[in-house]
């Protein structure tokens, strides 16, 4: 029996292994529908699986991680890598982040997310964005922004992860 996903808005269709599949193409519709734009963030899309793959990068350029995204993953298998709606790994002790690839020469000023879809919707708009996916921010974060050169602008939720976040930046706090 075919049931409306709950996640994704569509009718999965189911294999020779009755596992239920998602129409080619599907991943893309639900990255864009949170505002990603593939063509400039570019993840590695399993259709099959239904997992995008952000790579994580530093600012010299080095990739230094991924992060992965299901969908239908359950959010409380934190960091499980195959039945967890994310999935992180960064090597250590280096600081990896998201949205190095948005960053523009002008205007001096880049906005600090917590989250890849919080600066999704930011890059939609043409700003630069970055996302520290962390709700504990190392010390190296402090440094890294200075690196920029820029007026960093902290645009996070109002818990405790957003307040550190936002003292990370030492900035202006949204």
């Amino acid at each position: 029996m075919l049931t409306k996903s709950p996640r994704l808005g569509a009718f999965p269709r189911v294999d020779n292994n009755s596992k239920p599949c998602y129409n080619t193409g599907m991943l893309k519709e639900h990255l864009k529908s949170r505002h990603l734009d593939l063509a400039l963030h570019r993840p590695v899309l399993d259709e099959e699986n239904q997992v995008a793959t952000f790579y994580l990068w530093n600012l010299s350029g080095q990739l230094c991680g991924y992060q992965q995204y299901r969908p239908t993953g359950d959010k409380k298998a934190q960091n499980d890598p195959r039945m967890g709606k994310y999935f992180t790994y960064k090597h250590q002790p280096t600081l990896a982040l998201w949205g190095v690839e948005s960053l523009h020469l002008t205007p001096h000023v880049v906005f600090l997310t917590e989250g890849i879809f919080d600066g999704a919707r930011l890059t939609e708009r043409g700003v630069s964005a970055l996302a520290v996916l962390s709700n504990n921010p190392t010390p190296d974060l402090r440094g890294w922004l200075r690196a920029l050169n820029r007026l960093v602008v902290t645009v996070c939720d109002n818990d405790q992860a957003g307040k550190q976040i936002g003292r990370a930046s030492c900035r202006e706090r949204v």
